[in-house]
């Protein structure tokens, strides 16, 4: 075997197959001052060897001493290795139609009857090898079609599988534009919003959030540009009109070339958890009141109970009218402590979600009215109070608790207004209604004032009486008792008429029985 050495760009290889020595040569010459280089085989033993190291093309004689050309190139066209080999088989002994027919058949790619003109030999091996270069070409073409074929049906599929994970995240995600223009929107939005995506691709972010103006809108994206995200809280409106409050996180968007392109943000319902925030922090505060009320209004009657005990046991010899007084200090600081604890209890009734609890039993508001002066009036000796009563005054109404809004109302009523002025109590119907009005003169309460007035801890600054000192939930439990009462209070005041707090109840508040406010 002789290989004639490579160069740059290399020449075709011919491997020429053939057993006569002389014939052998002058193909091997022949096609060598042609341009082609040669490997030389003299049987189909070598043939099969020297085919496997890659040449060009095969010449292949018919007529070998161990197999014939037919058998070795059915066999190279067999093998996987050697099959796309291209093969010219060439004769000068088997010249027939049939032998042509039988070698073609058997995977030949020419078939050359020598002795062959050199010109014919060269312009047959160039054709065969210009069509096997344009069939790999074609078939590396076809190969590289089908290998991108297969990776574009691959990210095909992942992007149908992101897509389809993306629709179905409970979260809402909204891809924009830079101009905030909408360009994708998931099944979460969706949920959020009430939107459809039909209905939304294309139009502005701004129409969830109407809260925001457009010069808002833009300078947030800006500020997503220059710090990367940004995650905050928005008041936002679903298709029906409800407000939603929406936690967002938005981050840009580039490209593969790395150029901004858009936003995305990823958002969920965060109303209840805000609502559950709001809630704590409401508990928190009512537990700081509460221990200031404990630590400090309930400590003044329990230092007076102790200290008048503490000089009663001291001075035992003491006059009848000295001890007398003494009682009577601890037992007005006791029914204040008892009075205290009650408005406690139901402070945290009404703040903590339970509500004021109401039993509606067959009253006479009237009889009530009157009831409730007289005990008020034996505690305020030298005050003046009046009582009008006009109309029907039956009903069903908690009796213990109508008197404690009216005893609270006279009570502050005596205490924030001048010693010598009268306190008027109305009780009247109207309108299928239960009224109560309490008047009182003096300095007004001021419209700040009255705007908080049925707030916990709001106590007046212009109070006349401090001896009586409340812990500033009175009139916020009042509100309460009348709303468990399905009733409403107002209050009304000014220097020319003075205070008045209005009282309206339903004449039947059995169907409030049972509820809490």
């Amino acid at each position: 075997m002789e290989k004639t050495p490579s160069s740059q760009p290399p020449s075709p290889v011919v491997l020429i197959v053939e057993d006569d020595d002389a014939r052998r040569y002058l193909l091997a010459r022949t096609l060598e001052l042609a341009g082609f280089r040669t490997w030389q085989a003299a049987t189909a033993g070598e043939a099969f060897q020297l085919a496997r190291e890659g040449p060009d093309v095969l010449l292949l004689d018919v007529r070998l001493p161990d197999l014939t050309g037919f058998e070795v190139s059915r066999r190279l066209k067999a093998d996987p290795a050697t099959a796309a080999l291209p093969i010219i088989q060439m004769s000068a002994n088997f010249t027939t139609t049939q032998d042509k027919t039988q070698g073609l058949l058997g995977g030949a790619d020419g078939y050359l009857v020598a002795p062959v003109e050199p010109e014919e030999l060269v312009a047959t091996l160039r054709t065969v090898l210009r069509t096997h270069e344009v069939a790999r070409e074609r078939a590396q073409l076809l190969e590289s079609e089908r290998a991108a074929r297969t990776e574009l049906e691959a990210v095909n599929a992942q992007l149908r599988t992101q897509v389809h994970i993306l629709a179905n995240v409970q979260d809402s995600i909204i891809v924009s534009d830079l101009s905030g223009l909408i360009t994708y929107w998931n099944e979460g939005a969706t949920q959020l919003f009430g939107y459809s995506a039909g209905e939304m691709m294309g139009q502005s972010v701004a129409r969830l959030y109407p809260s925001q103006s457009a010069e808002e809108l833009a300078a947030g994206l800006a500020r997503i540009l220059t710090t990367g995200e940004r995650k905050g809280e928005w008041l936002g409106r679903r298709k029906d009109g409800s407000e939603v409050w929406v936690g967002i996180r938005t981050v840009p968007i580039r490209s593969a070339g790395g150029e901004l392109s858009g936003f995305i943000g990823v958002g969920r319902d965060v109303t209840e958890l805000r609502e559950l925030r709001a809630e704590a922090l409401r508990r928190a505060e009512l537990s700081q009141q509460l221990m200031g009320i404990v630590s400090h209004d309930l400590r003044n009657p329990l230092t007076a109970i102790t200290l008048a005990a503490e000089s009663g046991l001291r001075k035992q010899g003491r006059d009848e009218a000295a001890q007398v007084r003494l009682l009577t200090r601890i037992r007005s600081s006791a029914e204040r402590m008892t009075r205290m604890v009650r408005e406690l209890l139901d402070f945290t009734q009404a703040s903590m979600g339970s509500g004021i609890i109401i039993q509606p039993q067959p009253v006479d508001l009237h009889e009530l009215a009157r009831q409730v002066v007289e005990e008020v009036q034996f505690a305020y000796p030298g005050r003046t109070l009046r009582l009008e009563c006009t109309g029907a005054g039956e009903g069903t109404l908690d009796a213990d608790r109508i008197a404690q809004v009216l005893t609270n109302l006279l009570t502050n009523a005596l205490q924030y207004s001048p010693p010598d002025t009268p306190v008027t109590v109305s009780s009247t119907s109207e309108d299928g209604m239960l009224q109560l009005r309490v008047h009182n003169l003096g300095t007004p309460i001021s419209p700040e004032d009255q705007r908080h007035i049925f707030e916990p801890m709001r106590r007046g600054a212009n109070r006349t009486d401090n001896a009586q000192r409340s812990i500033g939930l009175g009139l916020f439990i009042v509100k309460h008792v009348v709303r468990a009462h399905h009733g409403d209070i107002q209050v009304r005041s000014n220097r020319e008429e003075g205070t008045t707090f209005r009282v309206r109840l339903p004449r039947d508040a059995r169907n409030a029985g049972s509820s809490r406010e």
